[in-house]
């Protein structure tokens, strides 16, 4: 019974192993979805484990199929991982700023679940959407029409970013604006990391930090 199980688990394991570009967009939109709904503490923490075990996952899986590498989800070029956290502390310094200037609140203290939410799993199913999946059909799209590919690449990160705005709630005045920009950031971060997952980063580090500042007196 046990030789079976050991047997099974190998099977399992190896199968999701091989089918990354498969089973990660389904993690991803589990861990999503049961992370939004995890308000209890006992929800909250296996939660949490499953957003460790995605996070884990995803790294391994990292250019391992012709599929995935299309997407962008390979390693980012030397020192990308590092500046793509600087990057999204910057990003959120610079959003905070602005609505300092205008007067503009960045919302209530959100509850544990959504900052987990918008820290992890969240910016993982967005960048491999926009900054993944749209940006390479854009990209293509323009490239068979003959378009030089420095154009192509400047329209595929205008043209996510402008998408990934409108999939938001809000589409007026200065929030969809700063989205837009920030859209622009993350599609640069593509670019130049040459990396879907660095872009995840920099999205990431970018909400928690508007997430921890939003939980500030005053802000």
């Amino acid at each position: 019974m046990k030789a079976a199980l050991a047997h099974f688990a190998r099977a399992f394991r190896g199968t999701i192993t091989a089918n990354p570009e498969l089973f990660l967009p389904v993690a991803c939109l589990f861990v999503w979805q049961f992370t939004a709904i995890a308000a209890k503490p006992a929800a909250f923490g296996f939660a949490l484990l499953l957003t460790l075990l995605l996070f884990i996952y995803g790294y391994r899986v990292l250019g391992k199929t012709g599929w995935l590498r299309r997407l962008g989800w390979v390693p980012p070029r030397r020192g990308f991982w590092f500046y793509s956290v600087i990057a999204g502390f910057a990003a959120a310094a610079v959003i905070w700023w602005v609505a300092r200037i205008f007067h503009q609140s960045l919302g209530g203290v959100p509850p544990p679940q959504r900052i987990l939410l918008a820290g992890f799993s969240g910016p993982m199913i967005e960048e491999m959407l926009f900054r993944g999946l749209l940006f390479w059909l854009i990209f293509e799209l323009f490239r068979r029409r003959g378009v030089p590919q420095s154009a192509a690449v400047v329209a595929a990160v205008c043209l996510t970013a402008v998408a990934f705005a409108f999939s938001h709630n809000d589409w007026h005045g200065l929030r969809l604006y700063a989205t837009i920009l920030t859209g622009l950031a993350f599609g640069w971060m593509r670019v130049r990391s040459g990396s879907t997952a660095a872009a995840t980063l920099m999205h990431a580090a970018y909400n928690l930090v508007l997430s921890l500042i939003a939980a500030l007196p005053g802000a």
